[in-house]
């Protein structure tokens, strides 16, 4: 065989290696870039997955802590109501009775009308300044809401605070009328605050409910 023939043999075959080679690095390569957009992919999507979970997480957290918020202001609005509706029946309509059993029975010795009165007064004090207290805590509790309360929830908190207001002073003012009003027959005056004070509950009552629909719509959009 002639030494031209192996020259071309040994050259075709440098080629044919030289090409193969070169599309083996090149697939080789190709490969190592595909494994490394395989692993920034997967990096990517668990950064991804790990962020959604943490979110999640903190959404749970946030509605969670937000349902037991709500859940304690409704039951200190429950405990108001019954508070204020058994001190009716054990303190203010006893210390009622007792006035007007001390006061008619005095029989006209203003001794005995001013010690039914007083007593009657201290009573009303007492049942005022207990009031007072359960509003205090009910206010605290709403302040803590409003921090995580919506718009639509923090305006009815906000009428509301503004209505057990109104319904407290206009209890007191009865209260501090009441053994005047009775003494002097002023039932036309009895009557009227009687009925500011039904339409206060029942204003108030309106809004607990608007109150409970708003929340349950703001949780739901969690």
């Amino acid at each position: 065989m002639s030494i031209e023939i192996i020259i071309g043999i040994i050259s075709l075959l440098g080629g044919f290696l030289m090409g193969y080679l070169t599309s083996f690095f090149k697939e080789k390569g190709k490969n190592k870039a595909l494994i490394q957009d395989i692993k920034r992919i997967t990096e990517e999507k668990e950064s991804v997955s790990s962020k959604y979970q943490l979110d999640i997480s903190k959404r749970k957290y946030k509605y969670e802590d937000k349902r037991e918020q709500y859940f304690k202001y409704f039951n200190l609005l429950d405990n108001l109501s019954s508070e204020g509706n058994k001190d009716a029946q054990e303190n203010f309509i006893p210390a009622i009775n007792n006035f007007n059993e001390g006061f008619i029975g005095a029989n006209g010795n203003k001794k005995k009308e001013l010690k039914a009165t007083t007593d009657f007064s201290k009573s009303v004090n007492e049942i005022m300044f207990k009031s007072n207290e359960s509003l205090l805590k009910l206010k605290q509790e709403t302040n803590t809401i409003k921090l995580i309360a919506g718009e639509k929830v923090m305006k009815l908190l906000t009428e509301l605070e503004i209505g057990y207001d109104q319904s407290m002073e206009q209890s007191a003012q009865m209260m501090r009328d009441l053994s005047n009003n009775i003494i002097y027959g002023k039932q036309d005056i009895l009557n009227s605050q009687k009925e500011d004070i039904e339409k206060t509950g029942m204003y108030l009552l309106r809004l607990k409910e608007d109150l409970m629909k708003e929340i349950k719509n703001e949780l739901d959009e969690r």
